[in-house]
């Protein structure tokens, strides 16, 4: 099959999947790492770089937010393919000078780089919309979440292990995976969407904020952005804060936090692959977003307040049920947009997360070094914020599937 003709659904999905997958391990192997790799480079201790890190991972979701609308265009008008292999060479490129550099505005740089390359996920969510009949999207969404999951058991896992030589490792690891993830799509990957279907390019695209001008006029639409947005805003926030929370609370190092983020990887993929499409298929996808978010509430409330190291393994049954969420609100703005238009809505969606993903590690960062210390001794506080976000969302969703025409 040549890159022109139109994929097979299921050979197109496998390599989505495959993609997701080492996509995500790239990304999990360097998580356990990178805030010792910023104290190394700061010459400061963990909790000290703390605000550092989180401008860091802001800088990261910075350039996912300006770039993924418009490659979500770019994919709407080029087809899905050229978008994706550009974006994985970039990273390649990206890891290894991150595992080189001795330079904090480098890593930063690195980093930057990395979130503009992380942006091809519009174009690999538009090409699952592509290849996917809209009352089966709840369940594909579910299960590239589910292998997603998967490479976020093995690359933290993986991490924390190569970890313990070095906070470079990682990055080397990561640059290996991606560049056989780039080898593997530009060798079978063929392009989903249709000449036909394909959208003109317009320079309004270059405006971060131009995917989102077309949805004023639906409710539903502004209201699943506004819970998108208020949702990563508060993922944002644990992720920043996260290595900081354990090893301030828990004395955990990158061993243990890789072990924490792999049993969080297993429960994505129980959550994702086995629960979220029973759920979805009872409840519908409404119910399952709306019982998603309350969950996660309830177990960013229960993180805030751990103490032992058992208690965060016991919170996971909590967060099989919040997983759920991310798949149902997926699916739900899936069917807004026509087939041309899925890049669109996509990159809308990532942009909107994205821009969430600005605020959260600066606010969660700011939360941490407020809270952490005396007399306060609440490094968990960024759980709360969490929480205070999702109910944010919880109220965005409820306003749009209120509206539902």
């Amino acid at each position: 099959m040549t890159s022109a003709a139109l994929p097979r659904p299921r050979a197109a999905m496998a390599f989505i999947l495959v993609n997701g997958l080492l996509n995500a391990m790239g990304f999990g192997l360097v998580v356990p790492v990178l805030p010792r790799l910023v104290a190394e480079l700061a010459g400061d201790g963990i909790a000290a770089a703390g605000g550092t890190y989180g401008a860091l991972v802001a800088s990261y979701a910075a350039l996912l937010f300006l770039c993924a609308p418009l490659l979500g265009h770019l994919s709407d008008r080029f087809g899905r393919r050229p978008v994706i292999l550009l974006a994985l060479a970039a990273a390649i490129i990206d890891n290894v000078v991150a595992a080189v550099t001795g330079s904090l505005a480098l890593l930063f740089v690195a980093r930057a780089v990395a979130g503009a390359c992380g942006a091809n996920a519009a174009a690999a969510a538009a090409y699952i919309a592509d290849v996917t009949p809209p009352d089966q999207r709840g369940r594909a969404y579910a299960l590239a979440g589910a292998v997603f999951g998967l490479g976020f058991i093995l690359g933290p896992a993986l991490g924390g292990l190569l970890g313990e030589w070095g906070p470079r490792l990682p990055f080397w690891a990561a640059a290996g995976l991606t560049a056989g993830n780039f080898l593997y799509g530009w060798l079978v990957l063929p392009e989903s969407l249709a000449p036909a279907e394909r959208q003109p390019l317009r320079l309004a695209a270059l405006n971060p904020l131009a995917s989102l001008s077309g949805w004023h006029q639906s409710r539903l639409v502004r209201g699943m952005l506004g819970a998108f947005f208020c949702f990563a805003a508060g993922q944002s926030a644990i992720q920043a804060t996260w290595v900081l929370f354990v090893g301030e609370r828990l004395g955990w190092g990158s061993g243990e936090v890789g072990l924490s983020l792999a049993t969080l990887g297993i429960g994505a993929i129980l959550a994702q692959g086995v629960l979220a499409p029973r759920l979805i298929a009872r409840l519908g996808e409404p119910g399952s977003l709306v019982l998603g978010l309350c969950f996660t509430i309830l177990a960013s409330l229960g993180f805030a307040l751990v103490w032992q190291g058992w208690q965060v393994y016991a919170l996971i049954a909590l967060v099989l049920v919040a997983f759920v969420a991310g798949p149902a609100a997926q699916a739900i703005v899936s069917k807004a947009a026509g087939a041309g238009g899925q890049g669109r809505l996509q990159g809308a969606v990532s942009g909107v997360s994205s821009l969430a993903s600005i605020v959260g590690p600066v606010g969660g960062a700011a939360v941490f070094a407020a809270f952490a210390g005396p007399p306060w001794d609440l490094p968990g506080a960024g759980f709360l914020l969490a929480a205070l976000f999702t109910g944010l969302a919880l109220a965005c969703a409820l306003w749009g599937l209120a509206g539902r025409r």
